[in-house]
């Protein structure tokens, strides 16, 4: 009887051996997989044409000081972006936050990283313009929507990050926006791209760092 129980054992141990080590190759390849895929959407996000966008009236750069411990990795002292998850805990060192760098009184912004389906929104001023720190409370605000409605909207949901097996990145979800790849805590914005319409109108695109 002891021989039988320890044989039974013994396959019980191999049986659970070859299942972890097939449950890791599977892992192993859909993390490949899923890496294939995000390199060539961040390759077809940064080669994609965006049309005729109009006249390029300028380039909107943004940064914040850095602090005693991030200086070591900034020779410069300037971080070149700003989050766009938690921006008002890096607004007091923004610079040029208060300087108006859209004069217009109504813009039109596009969010289309890291979405299969971009989101546009009309922004209205009630001062001369739009300054740096009112475009990133905005656009951080409209961020926050986009990935709250995704996850309502959303049949396959994001996986916590806790939860994660292999690679940490976002999985791909199915709601309205079809985000992919990336947290909204991953995102930064660096920069805006201002054009200027055949109508008239301004329109921005967003230069978001991952």
């Amino acid at each position: 009887m002891k021989t039988k129980i320890l044989l039974l054992s013994f396959a019980a141990f191999l049986i659970s051996c070859n299942f972890q080590k097939s449950s890791e190759q599977k892992t192993n390849s859909n993390n490949k997989d899923y890496l294939e895929v995000l390199n060539k959407k961040e390759s077809d996000s940064q080669n994609k044409s965006q049309g005729n966008l109009g006249n390029l009236i300028s380039t909107i750069e943004f940064g914040i000081k850095a602090n005693s411990d991030e200086a070591k990795d900034f020779e410069d002292g300037i971080i070149p972006w700003v989050s766009i998850e938690n921006p008002k805990s890096e607004i007091d060192r923004l610079i040029d936050a208060d300087k108006i760098v859209i004069p217009n009184s109504e813009i039109t912004v596009v969010i289309d990283y890291p979405l299969n389906n971009p989101a546009s929104f009309i922004l209205k001023s009630n001062e001369k313009g739009f300054t740096r720190k009112q475009l990133i409370l905005e656009i951080s605000k409209k961020y926050h929507e986009i990935y709250n409605t995704e996850e309502k909207t959303a049949e396959t949901k994001t996986i916590p990050i806790e939860k994660r097996e292999g690679l940490i990145n976002r999985n791909e979800t199915d709601g309205k926006y079809g985000i992919w790849g990336h947290d909204i805590g991953d995102l930064d914005l660096s920069s805006i791209e201002v054009y200027e319409l055949e109508n008239g109108k301004v329109q921005i695109l967003l230069g978001v760092e991952s």
